[in-house]
């Protein structure tokens, strides 16, 4: 029965986690404020944003009353994930 638990308890902590997407910054990239624009044109509510360890945009916030991480590439401005939070 310990045998089961402990297997049991590594399955659980070893589960994938989320991979954020990862991009390659580049010499020339568009601003952060573009992406956020973006965000806040198709509704979206930005509560807060950072570069992820990957190098890409991440920007936390609402749409329509949901919590959202989504992600954008910082060379194009295009967007890459959208998260429900």
């Amino acid at each position: 029965m310990k045998k089961f638990m402990i297997a049991a308890l590594f399955s659980t902590a070893a589960a994938p986690v989320f991979a954020e997407p990862s991009c390659n910054p580049g010499a020339e990239l568009k601003p952060i404020w573009e992406s956020i624009k973006s965000f806040e044109e198709e509704g979206g509510e930005v509560i807060s944003f950072k570069i992820n360890g990957g190098g890409c945009y991440e920007i936390y916030g609402k749409v329509e009353g949901t919590n959202m991480e989504v992600f954008f590439d910082p060379n194009t401005g295009e967007e890459l994930d959208r998260i429900e939070a």
